[in-house]
């Protein structure tokens, strides 16, 4: 008996000296240029354990010494510490319909020498998993041993965390393909694999409009529409993975099928591939548009420059787009009462409706909320999933034990 207490308690120091470590390392990460003694003042640790833990970590690269602070007090001025980004790289693969791209990225979320290639239509999961896993070979070829935190992967559809299986990803018509168990035998090792929006949340949460924000709820509007939340400071799953499926909230009852298969869905009226269907539909029933014989123009982008033009098709259906997002804003809201809410994609973006998504959410029940949530654009534009994969990595060994 007493040798298992002596046991269980050398595993529970352990664990507290790792849970320490993590503390220190964020709080240097969030706080830059903070002392060894303000660390102690702030996480309640005795400034001897403080020392060990600054200096386990800058031996392992972690952090690094910058110079004395300015305290105004006599004496000997205490040394700043450093977060150094470049520490650790990992890799992030971003897998889309059209393109897989992958990169390493540094602890600071900046993305190195992206590398793509082309996905086919109707391509086979394993083809396709093949040109990821290629990527990733590509990128990691130089990283010195020891430097690299893992490979994460974000991809559209329905993800059963942590396993990676994608239970149904509509776009790409995959049903139950065991991601991460395939990308682990090409590559031979770990890989995290979940949804595209998630990653997007955990990247602008970790380095964008949400950075350090402790409850926020994340809206996408690209070729699809997908949503996610983060609740304390954690990324929430749910208990199927498939929380924050926000593009498959109903907006009209008996509406249009969806590829989920359901009727009415927002993603049939404010994704991509929903707004070029009804402008399909609207001229093959006779609707005037200078859309009319110019498919290319069928882009959000193309949508806003001819409503910019007086087109009314394509007013209308921007119009549409943003009363029902601004709906499932309100919806969301009020149903996990975050701080902030990011809107985000090329919908949004490029479609130009930011602001009629807040107005029509405002209509709602947003308007009572607004003194204690805040509606912001996303920052991060460029590479956003593929930092968002490399966060899945990230964050695994930023918030656990080092």
């Amino acid at each position: 008996m007493t040798a298992m207490h002596s046991t269980k308690g050398k595993v529970d120091g352990r664990l507290m000296q790792q849970a320490n470590r993590a503390l220190v390392l964020n709080l240097v990460r969030a706080q830059p240029t903070l002392s060894r003694a303000a660390i102690a003042r702030q996480t309640r640790l005795s400034p001897a354990a403080v020392s060990g833990i600054v200096d386990h970590l800058a031996r392992e690269g972690w952090v690094k010494e910058i110079g004395a602070a300015v305290t105004g007090n006599v004496g000997r001025r205490p040394l700043r510490l450093a977060f150094v980004p470049e520490a650790r790289l990992a890799v992030g693969i971003d897998l889309d319909l059209h393109e897989v791209s992958a990169a390493l990225v540094d602890l600071g979320g900046t993305p190195r020498e992206v590398h793509r290639l082309p996905v086919p239509d109707d391509a086979d999961p394993r083809f396709v998993l093949d040109l990821a896993a290629e990527l990733a070979r590509r990128v990691m070829r130089d990283v010195p041993a020891g430097q690299l935190l893992g490979i994460g992967m974000a991809i559209p559809g329905m993800v059963r965390w942590p396993e990676g299986i994608n239970l149904f990803s509509p776009n790409f018509h995959w049903r139950d393909v065991p991601v991460r168990a395939m990308m682990e035998e090409r590559l031979g090792g770990v890989v995290f694999v979940d949804n595209e929006v998630r990653a997007l949340a955990l990247a602008e949460h970790q380095y964008g409009a949400a950075r350090w924000a402790r409850s926020c709820v994340f809206l996408d509007a690209g070729t699809g529409v997908g949503g996610a939340v983060i609740l304390e400071g954690q990324l929430y799953r749910g208990m199927h993975g498939a929380a924050g499926e926000l593009g498959h909230n109903t907006v009209a009852p008996g509406g249009p099928i969806c590829a989920c298969g359901n009727q009415g869905c927002l993603e049939v009226f404010a994704s991509g591939i929903g707004l070029e269907r009804r402008v399909g539909e609207a001229l093959a029933a006779g609707s005037a548009s200078l859309l009319a014989d110019k498919q290319e123009t069928w882009t959000p982008g193309g949508l806003a420059a001819a409503a910019h033009a007086g087109d009314g098709l394509a007013g209308e259906l921007l119009e549409h787009a943003a009363e029902y997002l601004g709906l499932v804003v309100a919806n969301a809201v009020a149903n996990w009462d975050p701080e902030l809410v990011v809107l985000s994609g090329p919908v949004i973006r490029e479609g130009g409706i930011f602001d009629r998504v807040l107005a029509a959410g405002t209509r709602s029940v947003l308007e009572p909320a607004r003194a204690r949530v805040r509606v912001a654009p996303a920052l991060i534009e460029a590479n956003v999933k593929i930092i968002g994969a490399a966060s899945l990595v990230i964050t695994e060994h930023l918030a656990a034990p080092l």
